[in-house]
Order: structure tokens, then sequence, then C-alpha cells
């Protein structure tokens, strides 16, 4: 089914922002440049990006061939953009409220080669050129800062044309990484709302859309985990470290044993 009409403009205290424009500021400042994503780079690093691609493929599926256009809600320094790009054909847009995060996403397209549009705009009140444009909507981590997650959802089905896909892909805070980050740092864990995939399928047709498919992704991802407060801190480099080797044995193991599959715990 096509996407909601609702009014030209959702006040974004409806929606219930629990993080706020200074903590992107905040964690965008402290990254570097990410790394151009390989869907087809070999090793367990690389799981998560393969797994991904081969989601992408069957979601993308019936999508026009031609001139068609994908835009990023939350793009900040995003990988993604050029990725879809390159590896898709898509006319690839984006929108962050953290000037630091969209100048980091233009120069990540720079750096790949890549044409891109990137809006510093609000979600809830952004340009109107932008609304029912796009073939496909998609999020890496946004609904699950807004208490209101179905008014977070409207918002971005605002932008899909008739029969475009809204693509929304958030950590499992539900579960025991929800628990490992709250003992770490709890202040990161309070600007999200830990949903579980059922809330998360529920938002979505209150915002009034076909969910065609809510499922848990990864067995599990240690470097969800947020320990940027740490980052001053003689134990900020060991705790990152060990989050890539428990997520790298994690990733090994689900390529190889029907044991390690995505589950509401992991």
């Amino acid at each position: 089914m096509g996407p909601p009409q609702p009014s030209p403009e959702i006040p974004e205290l409806l929606a219930g922002d629990k993080a706020g424009a200074g903590y992107w500021d905040r964690l965008w400042g402290n990254e570097s440049l990410p790394a151009a994503i390989d869907p087809y780079g070999r090793g367990a690093k690389n799981f998560p990006a393969r797994r991904f691609h081969q989601y992408f493929q069957e979601a993308f599926k019936g999508l026009p061939a031609q001139g068609r256009k994908l835009h990023e809600v939350g793009c900040a320094q995003s990988a993604l953009l050029p990725y879809f790009s390159k590896h898709f054909g898509f006319e690839v847009f984006g929108i962050d409220r953290s000037e630091i995060g969209c100048e980091k996403a233009r120069k990540v397209l720079q750096r790949e080669g890549v044409v891109g549009q990137i809006y510093c705009a609000d979600l809830f009140s952004p340009p109107g050129e932008l609304l029912g444009q796009f073939d496909a909507v998609l999020s890496m981590g946004v609904i699950e800062h807004f208490e209101k997650t179905a008014e977070c959802v409207t918002a971005m089905a605002r932008f899909l044309k008739p029969g475009g896909r809204l693509i929304t892909v958030i950590p499992n805070l539900a579960g025991v990484l929800g628990s490992l980050q709250k003992a770490l740092d709890r202040s990161v864990y309070d600007v999200h709302v830990p949903l579980d995939r059922l809330r998360v399928a529920g938002a979505h047709r209150v915002a009034g859309l076909e969910v065609t498919r809510c499922d848990y992704f990864l067995f599990a991802n240690f470097f969800v985990l947020n320990v940027e407060n740490w980052r001053q801190g003689s134990a900020y480099k060991s705790v990152v470290r060990l989050c890539y080797w428990i997520s790298k044995v994690f990733w090994l193991a689900e390529g190889f044993l029907p044991l390690f599959k995505p589950n509401p715990r992991f």
C-alpha cells in the first residue's frame, strides 16, 4: 500500500525526542569518516555487510529499474549512500539535523565519487520538495530515540512515493545488548526506547503502512554498544577491541552453525 498522507508538518514534540541535537553533534564530532562498504569482502569482519547486501537485494525487488531514488533518514557520515548508488543505481539523498554529521556525509560521498544531496533539516519539518519523492526510504537507528515510535515512522513515511518501501533498522536494546549498554553507560541507554520486533511492526501499522517483513537480523552485534563517553579513559580502547572480537567470533559462528541465529535475546 502507499504511504499515509499526514499533514505537511509533524511537531517534533509529539514524537518525544530523547536524544536531542547536542547528543548527535557530540557523537559525530568524535567519529572519523567511515570506510567504504564492500558487500563482497571476505572474512568474518565483513559478515554484516554481506548479510545486509543480501537483504537489500530482496528488499529492492520490484522497484523501478531506472530513475529510482533512495532517501536515508539520519544520514550523518553515512557509508551507505555511496553503496546504494554504486551497487543498486539509486539517486541518493539524505537528511540529518546535525551540521557536523551532514558535512561528514558530504565528505564520504565526495571521497567515493558519488553525487548525492544531503539536507541538514528536521525530520518532522523537512523541505517540502522531499515529500512523496522516494522509491525507498531507509533509517539505521532513528526511531528508537523517540518515545512515540509511530509518530517518527509516520514522519519518515511522508517521503515515500505510492508503493515505495520503508526500511527501518534499529539495535535490539530490548535484549542482552540493552542490559550491557545500561551497565556500561546509563546516559546513552536513557536516550533510547527499547523496542522488540512486535512493537516495531506495530508502530509501522499505526503509521498506516503494510508490514511485509519484520525480523531480528544478526545473532549479535556488540558494535552497537556506545562507550564514547569513555574515550578519554584508559579502558576505552580495550572495551572497543573486546566488542570487535566478540562480534567477530559470533559472526563467524553464525555463518556456519545453525545454533547461532537471530533471536529476541541477542
